[in-house]
């Protein structure tokens, strides 16, 4: 079996493990309601009610019910029917297109009866119509909103207008369901103020009665979340008898993994079923009926109270339990708040001093549930994507002990007391998990990140104490730099040039962030005693372990600093040409020369000369004694050297600041 088929074995026995804890067996469909925030953005979220009045002959729209911590269970919302492109027949949604099209015409495919097939067949009469019979199934019945009084156009004269402009090419029907939606927003905003931004969920009522209270309904909606049964026939032609993966369990076993949301490996490719036949894939995962439904507990509860963020990317943190025979639902509701609260305050530490008592309390409670046995549990974190209706997998990083939470605490707090005292205490950073976000640079399309095992890489090695190459990290950062001095559109980083100085300094702390982790080797310092040197420039290379190249790099780069501050201040604009000498692309030994040599033309010619000689004479004493034995590469020259100028730029700032609150 292959390493990704293994994988994806282990997290459904954990996830397994989790919703046989929660799983309310006497009522299946409480385990798969999925949640709906009250407010989105600071505004309270509605229900909208599409309640088709068969008496009247009328479609009331009603928008009055706000959200509450009990709609979800209320109206019965499950989120979307399985898999991609299946027939969205779900009455209550958080999405309006699949009422506006498809949802009474898969209700009636369903099959609820004859006395409720009577109602839906109604309806589809009444109100909605065919803009072309030979449009797909999932478009061919669109609401009739100029009926309803919704709009002045006809369904008829929309599909015209798409056929008119479509010269031919993509989706008809996908065009025409888009119109529609786009017209029934419009009367929403003119008739009662509301968009659908304002909008958790849609609803469908008959006569005023939701169809999430039929039970006939309900039913359908178990039976919709059970796996397909199979036989599978041995060798001799004979039932082969199936073995649950998980359990063991012999009894109602299936290899239908269509009703789990998460894709935990690969079910299209041939290469990973055994003995790479496609029609072998059900002996890589069986499962009984009553771990899928176990599965299914586990990954809504997942997704209600789990689901958090790390910068742009969506991330499940799930919990192991590797004793868990005390366990109840309630431990796991009080131990999921614990983890998502102290993952929350690592991952932005801008807050973190007023939270330190909630880490502390966090792990110490966690402790005591497990008074008398060895261990509690351990955490893996899944960074996911949606697509469609199914969650990809980005990256699972797994078996990570719960401490990693105050050991970031720890590492951030020092990182940020070492830049208080080389910097100024009113520089205020904290490196954070989100940091490591900003300073490895990711294209984007449409806000998403595209390209993600860089920055993957780092979480895993933040996570589970793995060694990273400074050189990749440097190089990481480089490029954050030229992004920003360059401008380039399409990054996950701020492009604006003033904030380099800044972006540079907070790049030095997350290096010493990663070292406090004991993800990065920490440097040795030079050895300053020979260095005629400030005090302050002098503790600063001491405090950051500079070794002699490194400290080479950073003067010349503190020299730049103040030919640039001289140049920003005759500058009507705020210009500092001296940054034009800096190839952003890295700064190999030749160039370094070229620059050295320019920079001391500059500081002539700004008259500064005198105020820098000194350190330009360190500088210098310290390149020419190794420059036949060099090993930084041009991407560290160019960290250093910028390091060099962001303190020499930023440090007065921090200083005036001590001293205008002094």
């Amino acid at each position: 079996m292959c390493k990704c088929v293994k994988e994806g074995e282990k997290l459904i026995e954990e996830i397994t493990q989790l919703g046989s804890i929660i799983m309310d067996e006497r009522d299946i469909l409480s385990n798969i309601i999925k949640r709906v925030e009250p407010e989105k953005r600071g505004k309270k979220q509605h229900i909208l009610k599409f309640n088709f009045d068969l008496s009247a002959k009328k479609l009331y729209i009603d928008v009055n019910e706000e959200i509450d911590s009990n709609s979800s269970e209320k109206y019965l919302f499950i989120g979307s029917a399985d898999g991609p492109n299946s027939p969205q027949w779900y009455v209550t949604s958080s999405s309006v297109p699949y009422h506006l099209s498809e949802t009474i015409q898969r209700l009636y495919d369903i099959n609820l009866g004859d006395e409720i097939n009577k109602l839906l067949s109604e309806i589809m009469e009444e109100f909605y119509v065919i803009a072309d019979e030979s449009l797909d199934k999932k478009y061919r019945y669109i609401l009739d909103i100029n009926k309803a009084g919704f709009s002045d156009k006809t369904i008829n004269q929309i599909y015209d207008e798409i056929i008119k402009n479509n010269n031919g090419g993509g989706n008809k029907g996908k065009a025409l369901l888009a119109a529609v939606a786009k017209e029934f927003e419009s009367y929403l905003k003119n008739r009662y103020g509301t968009t659908y931004n304002d909008i958790g969920l849609y609803t469908i009522l008959i006569n005023n009665k939701p169809l999430s209270d039929l039970k006939e309904y309900r039913d359908a909606v178990i039976l919709s979340k059970k796996p397909k049964s199979m036989a599978v026939k041995g060798k001799k032609g004979l039932p082969q008898e199936l073995i649950c993966s998980v359990c063991l369990s012999k009894e109602n076993v299936s290899s239908d993994t269509s009703k789990m949301k998460i894709k935990y490996y690969t079910t299209n490719q041939m290469i990973f079923a055994n003995q790479v036949d496609k029609k072998n894939y059900h002996k890589n995962m069986l499962l009984c009926e009553n771990c899928i439904n176990a599965i299914q507990a586990g990954e809504n509860f997942i997704t209600n109270n789990l689901d958090t963020n790390i910068a742009r990317f969506r991330v499940y943190i799930i919990p192991n339990f590797v004793y868990n025979s005390k366990l109840n639902k309630d431990d796991i509701y009080r131990i999921t708040k614990k983890i998502t609260d102290s993952f929350n305050t690592v991952k932005n530490l801008r807050a973190i001093e007023e939270l330190r008592a909630d880490i502390e309390n966090a792990l110490f409670e966690n402790t005591l549930i497990f008074e008398g046995e060895e261990s509690s549990f351990l955490l893996n974190f899944m960074f996911y994507r949606t697509s469609q209706s199914a969650t990809k997998i980005l990256r699972l990083i797994k078996d990570v002990s719960p401490s990693i939470f105050e050991k970031i605490y720890n590492s951030s707090r020092n990182a940020d007391n070492l830049a208080g005292n080389v910097i100024g205490e009113s520089y205020s950073n904290h490196p954070s998990l989100e940091t490591v976000y900003y300073m490895t640079p990711v294209r984007l399309d449409s806000g998403n990140p595209t390209e993600y095992r860089n920055v993957l890489n780092i979480y895993d090695a933040l996570f589970t104490g793995r060694r990273l190459s400074k050189r990749a990290i440097i190089k990481n950062i480089k490029n954050v730099f030229k992004i920003i001095y360059l401008e380039k559109p399409g990054y996950n980083i701020t492009t604006k040039k003033q904030n380099l100085a800044f972006t540079i300094l907070d790049a030095i702390f997350y290096i010493k962030f990663l070292e406090f982790m004991g993800c990065l080797k920490g440097g040795e310092n030079v050895g300053l005693e020979s260095l005629n040197l400030k005090d302050d420039i002098k503790n600063y290379i001491h405090e950051m372990g500079y070794d002699q190249q490194q400290t080479a790099m950073f003067l010349l780069g503190y020299l730049i600093g103040e030919v640039g501050n001289s140049q920003y201040k005759r500058s009507a604009d705020g210009q500092k040409p001296i940054l034009n000498k800096i190839n952003f692309n890295g700064v190999d030994k030749n160039k370094i020369i070229r620059l050295a040599r320019d920079v001391f033309a500059k500081l002539k010619q700004e008259k500064i000369l005198i105020y820098n000689e000194v350190i330009f004479h360190e500088f210098k004493k310290l390149l020419d004694s190794n420059l036949n034995c060099w090993e930084l590469d041009k991407d560290e020259n160019l960290f250093y050297i910028l390091s060099g100028y962001a303190y020499s730029t930023t440090r007065p700032i921090y200083k005036e600041v001590n001293t205008d609150e002094q």
